[in-house]
């Protein structure tokens, strides 16, 4: 059994590296955006039962710290309640989950279109973050499909968002290593 979560220093890291990308890249191509609000157990307890199945356990534990998060990755959303509903880049995910299912990409990384959700997407980017429902091997991996093709898999939704953390550490890191003008 692995430890719980610290989701406020995973998402309040976040925040900060993102912050530091923003003010230390002059164009701004990733926008310093903040998660929304914490959903209530009392929202995610009606959403599932909407849905007629249980979200997987730490994308849950998430939604319960922030209700979503846009812009999160460029302009790739990271899906709270309100686009699990079916809006704002609801449709795009689905959209491009369905094109992924048509042209076999699904087929190869071993997934198939009812095994998964998309929790993120957006326009203008063929991006999609898809997590493997509860019931199934992998419940709980979240799949990051772009360009056609599988790009990552983590282990769980903390797993992928501490890969956000990397990576914006990373690019952090690059930003600062180039010459001012």
């Amino acid at each position: 059994m692995t430890a719980p979560q610290n989701w406020p220093a995973l998402i309040g890291r976040l925040i900060e590296v993102r912050a530091d990308v923003d003010a230390a890249d002059p164009q701004h191509l990733q926008p310093h955006t903040l998660p929304r609000v914490k959903a209530t157990e009392s929202d995610v307890a009606d959403f599932e039962t909407e849905i007629g199945e249980r979200i997987p356990t730490e994308y849950r534990d998430f939604l319960l710290h922030a209700d979503g998060w846009p812009k999160l990755h460029f302009d790739v959303d990271l899906f709270g309640l309100p686009e699990l509903r079916g809006g704002g880049s609801w449709p795009i995910g689905e959209q491009i989950l369905e094109t992924y299912e048509n042209e076999g990409v699904l087929d190869d990384s071993g997934v198939g279109l009812t095994d998964i959700v998309p929790i993120g997407a957006g326009p203008g980017m063929p991006t999609v973050f898809a997590i493997i429902r509860n019931g199934l091997p992998q419940a709980g991996a979240v799949i990051w499909f772009s360009d056609g093709q599988e790009v990552e898999r983590y282990q769980g939704f903390a797993d992928f968002l501490a890969s956000r953390v990397a990576y914006t550490e990373r690019r952090l890191t690059k930003l600062r290593s180039q010459p001012t003008g």
